[in-house]
């Protein structure tokens, strides 16, 4: 079902918008924290090499849902335009590029998983185990990675709640898989953390199989070649200038996390098992934010392209509102409940002890960090990636990297 952006109220567009997109990035998120629930279980090992293999995860992810924010900017402005054909010459080009950029990637990792996983901090328990996780992931990173161009440009065209269902069935073949996989349950072998990993990637081929299904539902397919073609090298160029300013926006935070990562692994892997806990927790509840920032990209682009100024101005009043509701929601469950949440996912004391500290800590940020996320997207929306990039830019270099520097050296 295709939503016209450019019509309707605004508010509640995006709230029909934000909705599925958060549940459909729920259950994408689902996966790793299904995983830390059941792999948990296995040890405070295993659950250390979970959180080292999930920095490498999310940093390809954040590279590739970067480059789908800048071709959905693209696809966003010419469908409000009513330019169906470079919507479609753009959406074939971006899935190649996709899946030739993300098979590079995944072969790349595979060489050099262990020189990148030792410079992290990796010992010689948990790097065994991380290489259970993490090379099928790899095998696997091709699907996920064109899956998520796919859903990008199927939310730019206004298409939301469908890609959101089969992201919501996905997550439910990754809960049954991984409890059967880990565990040897449901008449499957046991595989422990490596069955895991391929209850992920299995999920993940249902993923790109219900995403190619809608392109060709909604016609994004059709093309002619020879001009579409003719016009590979116009469209990459394209996609780079609003593609790499949002690659470099999504990729800061895995990036830092991974230097987090490095940090905590100098004192134990107690301390690593304790973050990756608190990264899943942290994303898990801003996944109401994470909707709406996502859902105000398209609809500014569109609406940029049909220049309806008025609706901008009323999404950005909208995104601004929203976020900070739910950042203060945030802030208050953490507060009130985040021991019994830790423990859900470790029954090590020194592990939830670990988390419910550094929640302590921050809570009070998250209503903060919402505008922050929304104003990024609220720029790319505008077709001013390069301003989104700086100001994520300004609060890693400036604020994250140099204060957790300072923390670590007092302990």
């Amino acid at each position: 079902m295709t939503t016209d952006l450019i019509k309707g109220k605004t508010n509640k567009v995006l709230l029909s918008m934000s909705l599925p997109i958060s549940i459909g990035m729920l259950s994408t998120f689902l996966f790793q924290v299904v995983d830390t629930y059941f792999v948990g279980q296995l040890g405070a090992n295993e659950l250390a090499a979970l959180s080292f293999a999930s920095t490498i995860y999310f940093l390809v992810v954040g590279l590739f849902m970067g480059l789908a924010v800048g071709v959905s900017i693209i696809i966003g402005t010419a469908k409000g335009a009513n330019d169906n054909k470079k919507v479609n010459q753009t959406t074939v080009i971006a899935i190649l590029l996709s899946l030739s950029t993300s098979i590079l990637f995944a072969l790349l990792g595979i060489y050099f998983v262990d020189p990148i996983f030792q410079l992290m901090g990796a010992n010689a328990t948990t790097l065994p185990l991380i290489k259970q996780y993490i090379i099928p992931l790899f095998y696997g990173i091709p699907l996920l990675t064109t899956g998520l161009m796919i859903g990008g440009i199927l939310r730019a065209t206004g298409n939301v709640k469908t890609p959101e269902i089969i992201m919501g069935i996905a997550g439910i073949i990754n809960l049954v898989l991984d409890y059967g996989l880990i565990f040897g349950e449901l008449g499957l072998p046991e595989m422990g953390i490596e069955g895991a990993a391929l209850a992920t990637v299995v999920s993940w081929v249902f993923v790109i199989i219900g995403m190619f299904f809608l392109l060709i539902k909604d016609k994004l397919l059709n093309i002619n070649v020879k001009e579409t073609f003719g016009n590979l090298i116009t469209t990459t160029k394209e996609i780079g200038k609003l593609g790499l300013p949002t690659i470099i926006t999504q990729i800061i935070d895995p990036l830092t996390l991974i230097y987090l990562t490095f940090l905590f692994a100098r004192e134990t892997s107690t301390a690593v098992a304790a973050f990756g806990v608190a990264s899943r927790i942290q994303t898990l509840l801003m996944i109401g934010i994470l909707g709406v920032s996502t859902a105000i990209t398209p609809f500014i682009a569109q609406n940029l392209g049909a220049k309806q100024h008025s609706r901008i101005d009323e999404s950005i009043v909208f995104g601004g509102r929203a976020s900070t509701y739910l950042g203060g929601l945030v802030c208050i469950l953490l507060l009130l409940f985040i021991k019994p949440i830790v423990g859900i996912f470790s029954t090590d004391i020194s592990v939830v002890n670990y988390a419910a500290q550094y929640f302590y800590i921050v809570s009070v940020s998250y209503i903060f960090y919402g505008l922050f996320i929304t104003t990024a997207s609220i720029l790319n929306g505008l077709q001013l990636p390069l301003s989104s990039m700086k100001i994520v830019l300004v609060k890693s270099i400036a604020f994250t990297i140099p204060l957790t520097l300072i923390g670590s050296y007092f302990g």
